[in-house]
This record gives C-alpha cells, sequence and structure tokens, in this order.
C-alpha cells in the first residue's frame, strides 16, 4: 500500500530532494508534484486519500501560506497534517496561524522529514 503525498515547491531540485528523501524513509510513497499553490489546491482536491501534504513558503502564484489557508477553509474537516518548508523561519508563526500542523526550515534532511511525519501522524 503507497502512501500518498503531494509536494507543493516551484523548484524543481528541492521537489526532488523530497522525493527522495521520502522514498528513502517510507519506501512505499506515491507522490503528487505542484509547482504553486494554485496547482496544489487542483490536486488536492482531484486527490482526496492525500495523506500528507509538504508546501513550500515561497511559491509564485499562490505562495504556502495562501495555499494552506484555502486548504483548511474549503476542508473544515480534513485530517490531512501539513508540513510547511521555508529558508526563512520568520514566516513560521503565520502559517502554523494559518493551518500548517509543523513548520520545518531548509534544508532538509530525511531524519528531519521523518521525524516531522511521524509527529504530526499521531
Amino acid at each position: 500500500m503507497n502512501f500518498k503525498v503531494l509536494i507543493a515547491d516551484d523548484d524543481y531540485i528541492n521537489r526532488r530532494l523530497l522525493l527522495s528523501l521520502l522514498k528513502k524513509q517510507l519506501y512505499q510513497v506515491e507522490v503528487l508534484e505542484a509547482v504553486d499553490g494554485e496547482s496544489a489546491l487542483a490536486l488536492s482536491q482531484e486527490n482526496k486519500d492525500i495523506e500528507l501534504i509538504i508546501a513550500d513558503v515561497e511559491m509564485p502564484m499562490m505562495d504556502g501560506s495562501a495555499f494552506i489557508k484555502k486548504y483548511r477553509y474549503e476542508n473544515p474537516n480534513s485530517h490531512v497534517p501539513i508540513l510547511a518548508i521555508s529558508s526563512n523561519d520568520l514566516r513560521a508563526k503565520e502559517v502554523l496561524y494559518m493551518g500548517a500542523n509543523k513548520f520545518l526550515t531548509k534544508p532538509i534532511t530525511g531524519d528531519k522529514l521523518l521525524d516531522a511525519i511521524m509527529n504530526v501522524q499521531n
């Protein structure tokens, strides 16, 4: 059985890194990729079986904070955990207020990612 994850990040290399870390830590993972908050929102609406969302905070069109706020508004009963990631730790309070379950500062390691996933799944 696959663990279904949505990664929203405008940087291709960051998406590849997160995909690699997820596959190394979780083995059977299915990853959906979005390049901005708008496409992430569309993918989340099309795939109701997503079990985790990882969203970069700094993205074009609709940033991670706006995506999280809109996702939580449109899915008020959703228990899907959201990990927000940024190199700017000054945005942590904002994204947690918008509905992120956890904030991670780049660079991300496999252990750091796995720890965050395990802590939001409980």
